[in-house]
């Protein structure tokens, strides 16, 4: 069985990142154990030596290992830094301090200088002039905890079970359905004019005007109250008789 030493840390990263490319082109997991078997297959190499290969390069910042759901898999941070995260004096970096946190899954938790680290090598970071990275970040941390995305605990940060995308954001309004657009425009259950707010309206022969209704916010109008020609409204589809 070959040794170690035998070929040189360029190889090793070579190898390795080719067996994540391989794995995740399966639309696998890029695990530990799926790495070894792949690297296994072309080096006979024993999996103890292909791991600890696998976690120096990852202490080399050759490899970026993330956590998801307590599983552990490996990354080509080359691949990821068409990520940009721009650093500003007045931005709010509490949601990627959080992910980073999340992803780096350290059991003691997470410092700031960790936090830099991974976050350099998961995006292609620009810092503007004046700004002080480790300020920024501690800041990005301090709103992460008071939103209670992390926890503080003796100078390290620890994730939460809170998910990320519920720090303030707004949420998508619900599409309304036809029933409850219709009833929206409608009093007590009969549909109004959303110009005049009233439902009979006679036009100059006196002759009580149809109510017509938007196919796509299902509001109600009188032709007359939206200056629309009376040949234009037998195109329109939907017509309720008042």
């Amino acid at each position: 069985m070959s040794e170690p030493d035998d070929v040189g840390k360029e190889v090793w990263k070579r190898w390795i990142l080719e067996a994540i490319h391989k794995i995740r082109s399966q639309k696998q997991r890029p695990s530990v154990e799926r790495i070894c078997h792949a690297i296994r297959q072309h080096h006979n190499y024993h999996e103890d030596v292909v791991s600890e290969r696998l976690e120096r390069a990852v202490r080399e910042g050759a490899v970026l290992k993330v956590y998801n759901k307590g599983q552990s898999s490996y990354k080509d941070p080359g691949g990821l830094q068409s990520k940009v995260l721009r650093l500003s004096p007045d931005c709010d970096v509490s949601r990627a301090v959080a992910k980073a946190v999340r992803e780096l899954g350290e059991r003691d938790g997470s410092t700031l200088r960790t936090i830099e680290k991974h976050l350099r090598q998961a995006y292609q970071v620009t810092v503007e002039p004046d700004v002080d990275v480790r300020t920024l970040l501690r800041a990005g941390a301090k709103r992460a905890v008071a939103r209670g995305l992390l926890i503080n605990h003796a100078g390290a940060y620890k994730a939460t079970d809170r998910p990320l995308t519920s720090t303030g954001e707004r949420t998508p309004k619900k599409k309304l359905s036809q029933d409850q657009a219709e009833k929206k425009h409608s009093q007590g259950g009969v549909p109004v004019c959303t110009e005049c707010l009233g439902t009979d309206v006679r036009n100059r022969q006196g002759v009580a005007e149809a109510l017509i209704c938007c196919s796509q916010c299902k509001s109600y109008a009188h032709p007359s109250c939206l200056d629309l020609l009376e040949h234009l409204t037998h195109s329109v589809i939907k017509v309720c008789l008042i």
